[in-house]
């Protein structure tokens, strides 16, 4: 495989991995999208991107320890209960691993678009303000679903609102990750 289609595989599993990591379905308590198989494909991923960027391999660990978390939590859907919730601690560590993940991943993306974008694109840019946006929705969700709020309709409304917000802005990375894979061909192509 050449690195023209490393790139453009790489880039598809960062994609798709998105999608699984943001939009959920279940089927009673199990997911049918669970979140590992995203992880796993951004893992993935980081092996075709990393000749490209290397900062990418020093997020193999970390990518690898939030799909293992996920996967446990899935397995432990099965039975009605779930990882998330249990201890408080965890619980941000988890989060704090995962803003990580995505603020050095997404960040790399944009330094990727930089090499590979037409001039004045502006794709790089693009991909910071989604960057951005994604861990600020990320963060407040999580800030909210802890907040001792009175009452549990305004609560639920919060995180409600905020996680269809979020879930647009997950689309837009996604768009924007399968716009950086169209430069992957774009650059190959005769002007």
């Amino acid at each position: 495989m050449d690195n023209r289609e490393k790139l453009y595989s790489g880039l598809s599993k960062a994609a798709w991995g998105y999608f699984l990591l943001n939009f959920d379905i279940n089927l009673g308590t199990v997911s049918i999208l669970p979140r590992f198989a995203g992880f796993f494909m951004l893992c993935s991923a980081l092996g075709y991107l990393a000749e490209e960027q290397r900062d990418l391999t020093l997020l193999c660990p970390l990518g690898r320890l939030l799909a293992v978390w996920n996967l446990a939590d899935w397995l432990l859907s099965w039975f009605g209960t779930h990882l998330t919730g249990k201890l408080l601690f965890l619980d941000l560590l988890i989060t704090a691993a995962g803003l990580y993940f995505h603020f050095q991943f997404l960040t790399d993306m944009a330094a990727l678009a930089e090499k590979l974008q037409q001039p004045d694109s502006g794709l790089d840019c693009r991909l910071r303000q989604r960057r951005t946006l994604y861990l600020v929705l990320t963060t407040l969700i999580t800030i909210v679903s802890y907040l001792p709020l009175p009452a549990a309709d305004v609560k639920s409304w919060l995180i409600l609102s905020l996680g269809l917000i979020a879930c647009v802005v997950s689309l837009m990375v996604m768009f924007a990750l399968f716009g950086l894979r169209r430069c992957v061909n774009a650059a190959d192509d005769p002007p």
